[in-house]
């Protein structure tokens, strides 16, 4: 009997600690570079970011990166990115209809004439 009760403790901590283990690696938390200048900017960047399965979405001015913390099994980074760029900010690998951008207010226009933006 304290055989088979060891042995069923020892198979729950096991069960438990891979269940930890899973939860955990379904969570990513990555930076993306993107465009943009101001508080308006950050407010559209950051909502966004939340699609289904993200997290939290962090974007920060000066540095131009948003950390995003989701979970892989429900969105990829790609489709976050996608969003942004749909919101009107290019994205490393999209970048934001010519017709979306132009509807940003002025303070939010970060495509640099002959620059690498445009």
């Amino acid at each position: 009997m304290k055989h088979f009760l060891l042995t069923c403790s020892l198979l729950l901590v096991f069960t438990l600690t891979q269940t930890t283990l899973s939860a955990q690696s379904k969570t990513v938390t990555d930076t993306i570079a993107i465009s943009g200048n101001c508080g308006e900017c950050k407010d559209r960047i950051e909502e966004a970011a939340y699609i289904k399965g993200v997290k939290s979405a962090k974007w920060d001015k000066s540095s131009k990166l948003l950390t995003v913390t989701y979970n892989n099994e429900k969105t990829t980074l790609d489709k976050i990115e996608l969003a942004i760029a749909k919101a009107g900010h290019d994205t490393p690998n999209h970048k934001s209809t010519d017709k979306t951008y132009q509807k940003l207010p002025a303070c939010c226009a970060y495509r640099i004439p002959g620059g690498e933006h445009d």
